[in-house]
């Protein structure tokens, strides 16, 4: 199958599904369309690479091989493939799939260009703690930045305006309440939706921010990723 614009361009259908890539690094399919498919892994793929693709479709399916091109590449998120030089037998199976499931998960061929994803910044000191909540707010469909301190943040929003914010509040350098006061003395920026996420919350640190508008505090030692996640489509939705 040659591959072209348009095989990304058609109806792609939402699916949250393993897939091995290369037979060594594992990600996770998030839409996938009879020509391609949308992959969130950490590992960054550049554009144009041929890539070989393992998954499966449904529960006891048969698994699927394909190759596969990296189409593009969107920072802190993961990679679009399109497929190519696939067996007609592999291609029926994907369109049989979409077409079964299509109507109760519908991306929609209009999001072929246009990342429709709510975008979160992330912003803690801790790789760790960074790692462990981005994978589940990406699994929940939301394309997400990381930052490490306050200072990283200003410079990504600077390039483009996040629609949620979730901040720590003790980060070495500057802190996320001296990041919050930034935020809200921009007109900009203090539109943004702001969560707090944090290790320690002291009153007195509460009562220096609780006047900008904070959507929510929440903590680390009682806010699993998954209550995380729920939180955070709770709000992008509200």
């Amino acid at each position: 199958m040659e591959e072209t614009t348009k095989d990304r361009r058609q109806a792609r259908l939402l699916v949250k599904k393993e897939v091995l890539i290369n037979n060594a690094v594992r990600g996770y399919v998030l839409d996938i369309s009879e020509g391609g498919m949308f992959i969130y892994t950490q590992i960054p793929f550049p554009k144009g690479r041929l890539i070989d693709l393992n998954f499966t479709l449904g529960e006891g399916d048969l698994p699927i091989k394909a190759q596969a091109r990296v189409s593009f590449v969107q920072e802190g998120v993961g990679v679009g493939v399109v497929f190519i030089n696939n067996s007609q037998a592999t291609l029926e199976r994907l369109k049989r799939f979409i077409a079964e499931n299509m109507d109760a998960h519908p991306l929609g061929a209009e999001a072929a260009d246009v990342d429709k994803r709510k975008k979160v910044l992330l912003v803690d000191d801790l790789a760790s703690a960074r790692n462990i909540y981005k994978n589940k707010l990406v699994l929940a469909g939301c394309a997400v930045r990381e930052a490490e301190s306050g200072m990283d943040a200003i410079k990504l929003i600077n390039k483009e305006v996040p629609d949620l914010l979730i901040i720590d509040l003790q980060m070495e350098g500057m802190d996320g309440v001296k990041l919050i006061q930034l935020l809200h003395a921009n007109e900009e920026w203090k539109k943004i939706k702001v969560v707090v996420l944090s290790g320690k919350i002291t009153s007195q640190e509460v009562e220096k921010i609780a006047s900008f508008g904070i959507t929510d505090f929440l903590s680390k030692m009682t806010t699993t990723p998954n209550k995380l996640a729920e939180r955070v489509k709770q709000i992008l939705e509200s």
